[in-house]
């Protein structure tokens, strides 16, 4: 039984059963209707907004947010898909990717992956990269290695060997940490999506919907201006594999951008 059940059934006086209910009721309705807490970007001037907070905060042109996947455990995966759930710390658990702005604000996020999809695969599959291809001169994220270099995904230097190289990897780190720090948060939060909270003893369709309403109720809180979470340290994960069919031509434009930046 997941701890977070458990206090909120004694907080409530409510069996653990009903509880339960709840959470799922309660997951159901706020996906239906509050689904647009979520969001991209509805227009240019949201857009040139996003990239001018950036270059003001970190000298850095055409940013639009940041790129990451985080861990979420869930209970044991029974049948043939069982092997897919299984991370490198041997439990199972979903690939969430989310995509966070310069106010903290979750802009997209894809939930319904298994561990071992590797993070270049969850974002070739994406609305999000779809969305890139139509207007690849919107602008650009800021990404981990766990994605490969592209016009619109800008990865650190591997090797930097020149001051500039060393620089943009300095402000690169800067920026991202800045994701990390809202998947603690929201982690921190909604302790159910934390390992201290037990795993989510569900299905991982209705572990996505949990996680999915976690995400809107994040950026809720954060819209209204609640209090931040105390900080927490967490295991953060990222693959270190780069994908294995990369598109030469993406690449060579993802340096000429990233040189550019």
């Amino acid at each position: 039984m997941v701890y977070f059940m458990v206090i909120i059934g004694d907080a409530s006086n409510v069996s653990q059963p009903s509880c339960s209910h709840v959470v799922h009721q309660f997951c159901k309705f706020f996906n239906q209707h509050y689904f647009h807490l979520v969001k991209w970007y509805d227009n240019q001037e949201e857009m040139d907004e996003a990239k001018k907070k950036y270059l003001q905060s970190y000298g850095v042109k055409g940013l639009l947010g940041i790129i990451d996947g985080t861990m979420i455990q869930i209970k044991a995966v029974s049948g043939a898909d069982e092997p897919a759930y299984i991370c490198r710390k041997g439990y199972p658990a979903l690939n969430c990717q989310v995509v966070v702005d310069y106010d903290g604000m979750f802009r997209d996020v894809v939930f319904k992956y298994p561990k071992s999809c590797h993070d270049a695969f969850i974002y070739s599959n994406s609305i999000l990269k779809q969305t890139f291809e139509y207007d690849p001169n919107a602008g650009f994220l800021f990404a981990g290695s766990g994605y490969g270099l592209s016009p619109v995904l800008i990865t650190l230097f591997s090797q930097p060997t020149t001051p500039e190289q060393i620089y943009f990897n300095k402000v690169h780190c800067q920026v991202r940490s800045e994701v990390e720090r809202c998947i603690g948060r929201l982690k921190n939060r909604w302790r159910c999506l934390h390992k201290s909270g037990g795993a989510l003893p569900y299905t991982p369709s209705t572990c996505c919907k949990i996680v999915f309403t976690c995400i809107l109720l994040e950026n809720l809180c954060n819209s209204l201006g609640l209090e931040v979470p105390d900080d927490i340290d967490f295991e953060y994960e990222e693959n270190d594999v780069q994908p294995e069919l990369k598109q030469a031509n993406q690449v060579r434009l993802g340096i000429v951008r990233r040189n550019q930046v």
